[in-house]
């Protein structure tokens, strides 16, 4: 009787170890990737804090051509500064296609007029 009980408390204290073992895991799993997209979001919300882009400064000055291609959906498009002095090209974005087309203007309906 004693060697039954003798093997059921080291078989409990492995399945405790491993089951402690699979939560430390799981756990620096979740903590890696909450630290990971904290780390990721800081470093995007930093970046649009930050002063006025580059690209901006050399269309400002005529320098520079910004390039639009259109991505496969059809509404987004990734921008390109293409500096003509040193024939460089940046990345710059992606955005909407129509940002720096004017919009054109709401037509009102026509208004009903009795007689005419």
């Amino acid at each position: 009787m004693q060697t039954l009980e003798a093997r059921r408390i080291p078989a409990r204290s492995n399945e405790a170890r491993t089951q402690i073992w699979r939560v430390a895991i799981v756990t620096s799993f979740f903590i890696i990737v909450f630290g990971a997209s904290l780390f990721l979001g800081t470093v995007m919300v930093i970046g649009t804090l930050s002063g006025p882009d580059s690209s901006a400064e050399l269309t400002a000055n005529g320098r520079a051509g910004r390039i639009a291609r259109t991505l496969r959906d059809g509404t987004l498009c990734h921008y390109l500064v293409f500096d003509n002095r040193t024939a460089q090209t940046v990345e710059d974005r992606i955005g909407r296609c129509d940002e720096s087309k004017p919009k054109p203007k709401q037509e009102r309906p026509a208004a009903f007029t009795w007689g005419k």
